[in-house]
């Protein structure tokens, strides 16, 4: 059997459509959704109906519970609640019933899938580095993982030796004492890497026990809002790519994008830390650390540009630790870091908190 394993399509029915025919045109005989049908892009309800027609499992993402009413979006960024409520609006009452009963994890063929991680699926924790991969190879006995919810497409691998670590993505074939955490990425709001972009998924075939990257050409096209008056559409557009894309001019950022609120719901801030950037300067970390025993926090990275332009914004969960490297887009002059609960009733205990630049 040969699955193509797709994510984060987030209401993109162009780039699903591309998708789609890449994945016939390469022999795969089922389609497996790892999440995030809606949020963000511009048609939802087409998207989701295509998702149900086209895919024989679908598992449900952080955004599809939001729109769902199975879980709050509190804690999302201004662009992400937004897109809740319209594609709350724009979705049937049957087709929200439906992103519902969604199923948070699965196995086909001996490899379990994901949305977010499988310490707490319905949680949706993020598995951004060595650190997370590994609580997740300590969750299940499985080979084989799938996961999505970063949009960044990649391998966490670990052998023999125990030791957990990354690989870029690549075209491999199960061996032996070793175990696969395989992140497809995003097919409706990539994240852009070196001035490129992407729609990707991966191909996963049962009896040459392969993995196998797809990636095809990403437009900014289709993440524009229909039927909007012009002022409005170059707009929303434009949000759109700074959300999926992560990395737009700093001037056209200054002069269309909106405001970034550090936190919307202050209850849930729990701490916050600004850090100024040198020119040049590539990558920034956090050096959060939680006390042992402490629940996990969203941390979230907002670059802004000169007279406080927002430039991106980037969120992951942290169980333990975060001295990951975080790339900087040009043009920001400061990182803003905040530590924010999961949910209003968490009591996270901050252990060290000191953002600083990467020497790399």
């Amino acid at each position: 059997m040969k699955y193509a394993l797709i994510s984060d399509i987030h209401a993109n029915l162009d780039a699903l459509e591309q998708v789609l025919k890449d994945a016939r045109a390469q022999g795969a005989e089922q389609i497996v959704c790892l999440g995030d049908v809606v949020g963000y892009g511009p048609r939802p309800a087409e998207t989701l109906a295509r998702v149900r027609e086209a895919c024989a499992v679908v598992l449900a993402g952080n955004h599809d519970d939001a729109v769902s009413g199975r879980a709050d979006s509190s804690a999302f960024i201004d662009l992400a609640a937004d897109a809740v409520q319209r594609h709350r609006e724009a979705l049937a009452p049957d087709a929200r019933a439906w992103l519902k009963t969604l199923p948070y994890t699965t196995e086909i063929d001996g490899a379990v899938c994901t949305h977010g991680d499988l310490c707490d699926p319905p949680r949706f924790y993020y598995i951004s580095d060595e650190n997370d991969a590994a609580a997740n190879f300590g969750a299940t006995d499985a080979q084989l993982v799938f996961a999505g919810h970063t949009h960044v497409p990649g391998i966490f691998l670990v052998g023999r030796s125990g030791t957990v670590y990354r690989t870029e993505p690549q075209d491999f074939i199960l061996e032996s004492g070793k175990r696969y955490i395989v992140n497809p990425g995003s097919v409706g709001y990539p994240r852009e890497t070196d001035g490129q972009c992407y729609s990707s998924y991966v191909l996963y075939d049962t009896d040459e026990r392969s993995v196998a990257f797809r990636f095809l050409p990403f437009s900014v096209a289709s993440v524009m809002q229909r039927g909007q008056t012009p002022r409005r559409l170059r707009a929303r557009t434009l949000a759109a790519l700074l959300a999926a894309v992560a990395a737009v001019a700093a001037l056209v950022a200054f002069a269309l994008a909106p405001r970034v609120e550090v936190a919307e719901d202050p209850a849930l801030l729990v701490d916050t830390r600004a850090l100024p950037l040198e020119p040049d300067l590539r990558h920034v970390r956090a050096n959060l650390e939680l006390a042992k025993g402490s629940v996990p926090v969203v941390l979230r990275v907002a670059f802004l540009g000169r007279d406080d332009a927002p430039l991106a914004t980037e969120s992951l969960t942290v169980k333990k630790s975060c001295g990951k490297e975080i790339k900087v887009p040009t043009g920001a002059v400061q990182a803003v870091f905040d530590a924010l609960k999961v949910s209003a009733t968490d009591e996270p205990v901050l252990q060290a908190f000191r953002p600083t630049a990467s020497t790399r």
